[in-house]
């Protein structure tokens, strides 16, 4: 998959970014020569990365992904605010890469941006990243070459805080939310120039124009119309890429793959949100459940509890929620369009999920095509065990 445009470039070209990002594979997931398998954190001081290939099965059409040492997304990162860290990064692609700590406070040539704070890493080559850690929180690292943030480079960081927490909880959970697209992203781009509303399947019709001339008369619908086309964009276009080409997933899962945390009754859960696409706005809500937002973007805020949350793209938001009795809660992020979704479950054991919630979600909006079960998570929409891809796979994790 060729990556030629600069991620700047693309970013400009779809006006809030766009993004091909985070995937579930189709065979077990090596995230290091540890191991670990994708969910399970690397710890410590000293780590070994490494950009390369990755074939990936999202919606039962086999593609090649960019990776972090082969996993989508990366290994998580867990390290512990006052240590000095060093990071190894190998470039197992045939074209430079990078890796930029977002949200990190550190030196300019430890930031990861090629042609700003350092050259870049070139095939074959590696990087020696070192640095100290001034802050704690939420945060997430992701390529800053090419458009390989959206074919996949990208995972998780939680920095412990050196001081004891001010929030009590008992569980801590990171949800990573992402989009992917069969389509490569130069094509995604290309069509974009040639036409900028090209995934926008919701456009106005001349029945809606009949119905706005007997609501509001010829003349104010008129005018409206021509008020749009005299900006040259459409009052329906909430998003340059939509669920027509985009799957929407939690921890490198679609939908259908129903990644499941755990909680047991009586514990309070922190839920880490991420958002890791470069294009898609997602709303989060825990149907029966308030959300009680503590973080964002890695700083600490007065605790605010809502019903529902929108992060945007690169945001991060700590929040604590307290399950009631019910043995799953479903986990939903929803694109701003309203287009499609990923999903996932908080629940008493992995398997489980919540089927009324599940089926409202899905009366309320269009979820991301349908992919088989992957490794990694506990079971589908319909409660059950995820099918075994190799028979070398673990059994499944939370």
């Amino acid at each position: 998959m060729p990556h030629s445009p600069s991620r700047r470039t693309f970013v400009k070209g779809l006006g809030a970014a766009t993004a091909v990002a985070g995937l579930g594979l189709w065979r077990p997931l090596a995230s290091a020569a540890e191991g670990h398998r994708p969910g399970q954190p690397l710890q410590g001081q000293d780590f070994e990365l490494y950009v390369g290939q990755t074939p990936v099965n999202i919606t039962s059409r086999p593609r090649t992904a960019l990776t972090v040492n082969g996993s989508l997304p990366g290994p998580q990162l867990r390290w512990r605010e006052g240590d000095s860290v060093t990071l190894r990064v190998r470039n197992r692609l045939t074209e430079p890469t990078s890796i930029h700590w977002h949200g990190i406070i550190l030196p300019a040539n430890m930031d990861g941006v090629p042609g700003l704070s350092f050259a870049g890493i070139e095939p074959g080559g590696d990087y020696l990243y070192h640095f100290t850690l001034r802050q704690s929180g939420t945060y997430w690292y992701h390529s800053h070459s090419g458009l390989q943030e959206q074919a996949g480079v990208y995972g998780a960081i939680v920095i412990e805080p050196r001081e004891a927490e001010p929030h009590a909880y008992q569980r801590d959970h990171v949800l990573l939310f992402s989009d992917w697209s069969d389509q490569a992203p130069e094509a995604l781009l290309a069509t974009l120039k040639k036409q900028s509303d090209a995934f926008n399947y919701h456009k106005l019709t001349v029945g809606d124009f009949i119905e706005d001339v007997a609501r509001d008369g010829w003349r104010k619908t008129v005018d409206e119309r021509l008020m749009w086309a005299d900006m040259r964009m459409s009052p329906t276009d909430l998003a340059d890429i939509s669920a027509a080409t985009y799957s929407y997933l939690l921890n490198g899962q679609p939908p259908e793959g129903n990644f499941t945390c755990l909680f047991r009754p009586g514990e309070t859960v922190r839920l880490r949100l991420i958002n890791a696409s470069a294009m898609t706005y997602f709303d989060f809500r825990i149907p029966g459940l308030k959300l009680t937002v503590i973080a964002a973007d890695g700083l600490p805020v007065v605790p605010v509890t809502v019903d529902e949350l929108r992060i945007a793209v690169a945001e991060t938001f700590d929040i604590l929620v307290e399950p009631g009795d019910a043995p799953a809660y479903t986990l939903f992020a929803q694109s701003m369009d309203r287009t499609g979704f990923a999903r996932g479950t908080l629940a008493h054991a992995p398997g489980q999920c919540d089927p009324a919630g599940a089926a409202g979600q899905r009366r309320g909006a269009r979820a991301a095509k349908p992919a088989p079960a992957h490794h990694g998570v506990a079971g589908n929409h319909r409660c059950r065990p995820p099918r075994s891809l190799s028979p070398s796979a673990g059994p499944p994790g939370a």
